[in-house]
Parts: structure tokens; sequence; C-alpha cells
């Protein structure tokens, strides 16, 4: 069973997915895949986007090509245009060299056209001030910045609803404990 796990910024998609890797899934981190998909194409990102966006090591500096593409819509989708294809590629030839469960973790799933083959969505959702803390206390990012990126996820909620794949929702409220019960429910329900 290939599962897709999506859902906002902050929103507690890691946490899942480790609840899911306990339950035997393997899982393929899509952000680990896009560092190194981001430092593979350093050279056709600092074309597109000028000097600046490159690190002091000729790679690509993630902050500031951030603080780009999370205030401006058409830079986001210049970025997605270098690196989605390559991420998607990576991802697909994984699973096929896998057996057995495996959960796709990708915020931006749908953007990137995975949830095409899997055979199930999770969306993962917290409230929007729950995960404005998180992001701020998790990545010392100032509140506009956390915004801004919240922002470039508006389409995310409505994507989970996708009438092509069976979609399931995990609300992240509460504590670990009560996260693990739902997780584990949701499993169990997937498996029959």
């Amino acid at each position: 069973m290939v599962v897709g796990l999506t859902g906002k910024y902050c929103s507690g998609k890691n946490a899942v997915a480790r609840l899911f890797a306990s339950h035997g899934f393997a899982v393929i981190d899509v952000d680990a895949i896009g560092h190194a998909t981001l430092a593979a194409k350093a050279r056709e990102i600092a074309e597109a986007f000028g000097p600046g966006v490159r690190a002091a090591d000729g790679g690509i500096n993630r902050k500031i090509l951030g603080r780009i593409v999370f205030a401006d819509r058409d830079a986001r989708v210049r970025l997605e245009g270098i690196v989605h294809p390559a991420m998607a590629e990576r991802v697909k030839e994984t699973i096929g060299g896998m057996g057995g469960d495996v959960l796709i973790n990708a915020a931006v799933l749908h953007r990137m056209g995975l949830h095409r083959i899997c055979d199930a969505v999770v969306c993962v959702t917290a409230l929007a001030p729950l995960r404005t803390l998180r992001a701020m206390r998790r990545d010392h990012l100032p509140l506009g910045e956390v915004l801004a990126r919240g922002r470039a996820q508006k389409d995310i909620g409505a994507q989970c609803n996708d009438p092509g794949v069976d979609t399931y929702t995990v609300r992240n409220r509460g504590t670990l404990r009560s996260l693990e019960r739902r997780v584990a429910r949701l499993v169990r329900r997937m498996k029959e």
C-alpha cells in the first residue's frame, strides 16, 4: 500500500509519519529529497533567482530562497517547475525499489502529482494559531515569514478533498498520546 501524507506547514506531518513508521510503513521524506534536489540544481536555481540565493559553499541558501518564493507566488511556481519533476521522479524510483507499505511524506503531494500513485491520502490538520506557534518555535522565524509560508499553502486543505483517491483526515490537536491513538485506528481501518 502506498499512502500519501500531506498537510499545511507545522500541522504535525512528521509526527504522523513517525507513527506510521511504527506501524511498519517505510517513510519517504520528500523534504529530504527536495534538499538534495536544490543542491543538484543549484546552478539552474541561481540562474532563475540570481546569485544572491547561493550559499557560501556554492549550494543554495534555503532561507534566502524561501523568503523569495514564499512572498511571491510566481517565484514559487518557477522554483517548483525546476525541482518538482526531479523530486517526483526520485520518489517513484524509491517506491519501485521497495516492498511493503510506503508512506510519502510531502506537504505539496498534490502539486507534485504524487497523489496519483497513492492508494490513499492522509491530510494532517491543526488549527492555524497552533501551527503558527509551532513554526515560530521550531524554525525561529518572525511572524511575517510564518504567515507568508501559510499563505503559500492555502491550496493544501482544498486538495485533500480529491475524489480520485481515498482521503482521510487526522486532526492533530491535544497530546501525542491522542495522536498515536488516532493514527493507530486509521492504520487499522486502511488495512482492513
